[in-house]
């Protein structure tokens, strides 16, 4: 497969919330639930982690856009395809809003690829990132549903070595348990907060919303 598959799903922010265009980008496994080595393969496996609705639904009701970005490269493996993947999430979803009616996902992302396929879509490149932010900023279209997107080397394109990247939004920011995910929020110049796996989002969403946090200190090479 070539891209990543998309899941677009837009809603309007809760009628209290503020309008400031924040976007919190947050990893799947070991930030909203229990992750596993052999990967997460039906939607019977999904198991949420303590409070993660919650988390999701008080980003939300504070202003946040979500985007999901997640490595799957389970696809390529040939151990399932995109609709299994989207089974998976459209569970998720439900999980979600029965445990918090604000816990909306606006934009799920899955790269598909292993390591050495050498794509622009797999963390720690920031190309689901760039391609979120555009979409839920209006500045590029994309269809409402299920869909794949094929970026470009641009999209994916870091300067590893240089400084980080000035962000889009202040309130922008990225939510991970792995080196991976911070290095793609690094990209993307956006605050970063990396996640206990055992414990994901909750215990750090405080942290998040405190717009003056500028996150936990990250350099992809040093």
């Amino acid at each position: 497969m070539r891209g990543f598959v998309v899941q677009y799903t837009p809603a309007d922010l809760p009628a209290s919330a503020p309008q400031h265009g924040g976007i919190a980008f947050l990893d799947r496994d070991g930030v909203l639930n229990i992750g596993s080595p052999d990967y997460i393969n039906h939607p019977n496996e999904f198991q949420t982690l303590t409070n993660a609705p919650k988390a999701v639904g008080m980003l939300r009701r504070a202003g946040y856009k979500i985007c999901i970005v997640t490595n799957q490269s389970a696809i390529v493996r040939g151990l399932w395809d995109e609709h299994r993947l989207h089974q998976i999430h459209e569970h998720m979803r439900q999980i979600f809003l029965e445990k918090d009616s604000d816990a909306h996902f606006d934009m799920i992302l899955g790269c598909p690829h292993r390591h050495r396929d050498r794509c622009m879509c797999r963390k720690p490149r920031p190309a689901m990132l760039r391609f979120g932010a555009k979409v839920l900023r209006g500045l590029q279209e994309c269809k409402v549903g299920q869909s794949i997107f094929e970026p470009t080397a641009e999209d994916g394109e870091v300067d590893w070595w240089g400084e980080k990247p000035v962000p889009q939004n202040s309130f922008d920011c990225m939510v991970g348990d792995r080196g991976s995910d911070m290095g793609a929020g690094w990209a993307q110049g956006v605050r970063l907060f990396q996640v206990d796996d055992s414990t994901g989002i909750f215990p750090v969403v405080e942290n998040i919303l405190n717009s003056e946090h500028t996150g936990d200190d990250f350099h992809p090479v040093r």
